[in-house]
């Protein structure tokens, strides 16, 4: 019988020829000790922890704290904050200014 590292140096080509000389005894309950359901079990297991991992690596990261000062953050916030409100406000008047148009669209109908 040969170890680990003879298979391993083995190239396709010898174990195809080795796969197919009849002489190889093969053993009687071979097939009992790998049934066919267990390649099944053992696909959908693999595509679980592939699945499992893929999701666990995309997960988005945890925010790090970028202030030690509260102040610095309290005004951070304000920025961001008052940017948010800025882009509210000029989407609040183009929807305003659309009301318009349509008020005379429906003046006419």
């Amino acid at each position: 019988m040969k170890n680990i590292d003879e298979i391993t140096r083995l190239s396709a080509d010898d174990l195809d020829r080795i796969g197919q000389d009849a002489s190889v005894q093969v053993p009687e309950d071979f097939r009992v000790r790998l049934p066919r359901r267990s390649r099944a079990v053992w696909a959908v297991a693999a595509s679980v922890a592939i699945l499992l991992g893929v999701g666990i690596w995309s997960l988005p990261k945890p925010p790090k704290d970028t202030f030690d000062d509260p102040y610095l953050a309290y005004a951070a916030l304000e920025q961001a904050l008052g940017r948010v409100g800025d882009a509210i406000a000029l989407g609040a008047s183009k929807v305003e200014a659309a009301e318009v148009e349509f008020d005379k669209i429906n003046y006419w109908k």
